[in-house]
């Protein structure tokens, strides 16, 4: 660790796209907090998609520990405990306000993502959601999903293979 190696981020360049990749306990999920905080401090909202939660508690002021003190200290910042403004979001009946999309809208990683299905199954998802925006044909909810399925499953088949 270099204490000097100090990382500024212009404002203005946080409309571009970034990528924040690492192995599991790297400090991705910090980083992306660290950023999203400093945004809110310049008043500046920013949505965040977080499919596991990680990222929830933003709501909640922080408490000082050993570890943080000590991080703190190397890298010669004064920590402060600070609750941001978060609005939580949910696609079911649980807390947070209702988000409303179409199944196009969520297109086919979010919603194998959200049907936890395997790589397989995504698959056939995308397939299905590419003959879809081919032929024109917008998924507005899951009924629509389900009748392409059964579309695709019986007398489709063979448009489907011909694709």
């Amino acid at each position: 660790m270099v204490a000097e190696a100090d990382i500024f981020l212009p404002l203005k360049t946080l409309n571009r796209h970034g990528l924040i990749a690492g192995a599991t306990g790297t400090g991705k999920t910090k980083t992306l907090q660290m950023i999203s905080e400093c945004l809110s401090d310049n008043s500046i909202p920013v949505l965040l998609m977080d499919i596991k939660g990680d990222l929830s508690g933003l709501a909640a002021e922080g408490t000082l520990n050993d570890k943080i003190k000590d991080r703190a200290t190397k890298i010669g910042v004064e920590w402060k405990a600070v609750a941001y403004p978060v609005e939580l979001m949910t696609l079911n009946k649980g807390k947070g306000v209702k988000m409303r999309a179409t199944i196009s809208e969520f297109g086919p990683v979010l919603l194998s993502k959200i049907l936890g299905l395997n790589d397989t199954q995504g698959g056939v998802v995308s397939m299905i959601f590419k003959y879809c925006d081919d032929n024109t044909m917008p998924l507005q909810n899951l009924k629509d999903f389900i009748k392409i399925l059964q579309y695709i499953g019986a007398e489709g088949k063979q448009e489907l293979e011909k694709a």
